[in-house]
């Protein structure tokens, strides 16, 4: 698989935004020099995995949420996959809620969103 580190560059920025957080910032927290950081998101530097690591754990998210825009090919079978073994252990009352759950997911995600973003912002 080959990464996209223009998007995976687009994806640290913008989650470094949505936390608030300037790239000087990151690089302090990250141990990285901010022209580093600045390389990185705009795809003029490849970023190593342990030093994506670092970034990710700084920036409150997963590595995975900063490379899913690499994983275009077969990602949705991975998720579908993962998704199939949680629900295999739900009960049938579980079962008969999931599809109306699933349903409001969006809304639900939406109502979540706000109510932390909210509570970072306090």
């Amino acid at each position: 698989m080959k990464v996209d580190y223009k998007d995976l560059g687009a994806r640290i920025k913008k989650k470094r935004e949505e936390v608030g957080m300037s790239q000087a910032e990151l690089a302090s927290l990250a141990e990285l020099s901010t022209q580093h950081i600045s390389n990185v998101e705009n795809a003029r530097s490849k970023v190593g995995l342990e030093k994506l690591v670092v970034i990710a754990n700084v920036l409150n998210c997963s590595v995975d949420e900063l490379l899913c825009g690499s994983m275009r090919a077969g990602s949705r079978s991975v998720y579908s996959n993962e998704i199939a073994e949680i629900i295999e252990e739900f009960s049938d009352a579980e079962m008969r809620v999931l599809p109306a759950f699933l349903r409001n997911l969006d809304h639900m995600y939406s109502l979540l969103k706000r109510t932390m973003d909210e509570a970072v912002n306090e």
